[in-house]
This record gives structure tokens, C-alpha cells and sequence, in this order.
């Protein structure tokens, strides 16, 4: 997938490809240490919204340094946590619609498991960004 015409690949991060730019979102993770960028969520939560805005802000600033990189976004099954992340990030590269549709459809079709973090996502661009 790609957004802002960067690389997108995202899933499990235990799957983090080698050479990849990863953001782990699972602090459980047994290979967080590989990551770029680390921003802890518990399963099924939500990520802090400073804290993300922060991270977004990181990962944005990268995909600026290194268009050409693979960019990997993983939790322990990535859909939950990783489809949420990847939601609010869409808004804020200006994917069209609804983010939570463009990641099922993207992604997987599981992404973005509960209506919490299908509320939080939809309602990124408005909660300040």
C-alpha cells in the first residue's frame, strides 16, 4: 500500500521486514528493539493522543528523509492497534472517505477491531491534529 507515494506494508511485528522503517506498537513485542519508532498501546486500546501526534509527526518526518524505504507498522496481530495507527495516519496524508474503510480495504478487512478505536480513528483529523 502507499501513502503519500511512501511504501506501506503493515501486520504482525514479529514480521517486521529486514531493512524496513518500524514502528511497534506492541511494548510485548520480542523484536521492539528493531523498531525505528516504539509507541506502547495495549491490546485492544487506544494510543495516547499526544503521544501520537508525536509519533505521526516522527514517521511523517521520515517518510519526507527516505521516500524510498519500506515503512512497517506492527502490533502482535496487526489489526487492532496497527489499523487504528495506519487510520489516523491516512487521514493525516490525505486519504479520500472514511480512514477505517481505507485501511480494511488496504489492509485487511479485520483492521480497526473495536468501535472505540473505529470512533478514535474517524475522529483524528477533528480531535486537534
Amino acid at each position: 500500500m502507499r501513502l503519500s507515494g511512501v511504501r506501506f506494508a503493515a501486520g504482525p511485528f514479529a514480521g517486521l521486514p529486514q531493512g524496513a522503517f518500524g514502528l511497534c506498537l506492541d511494548p510485548d513485542a520480542p523484536n521492539r528493539t528493531d523498531a525505528a519508532l516504539t509507541l506502547d498501546i495495549v491490546d485492544f486500546g487506544l494510543p495516547d493522543p499526544a503521544a501520537l501526534r508525536a509519533t505521526l509527526d516522527a514517521l511523517r518526518a521520515a517518510m519526507a528523509a527516505q521516500p524510498d524505504r519500506l515503512f512497517y507498522i506492527g502490533c502482535r496481530a496487526g489489526l487492532g492497534r496497527t489499523g487504528t495507527v495506519l487510520a489516523c495516519l491516512a487521514a493525516e496524508c490525505g486519504v479520500a472517505g472514511d480512514p477505517v474503510a481505507w485501511v480494511r480495504a488496504a489492509h485487511d478487512p479485520r483492521a480497526v477491531e473495536t468501535p472505540a478505536q473505529e470512533e478514535f480513528a474517524r475522529n483524528w483529523l477533528r480531535s486537534g491534529r
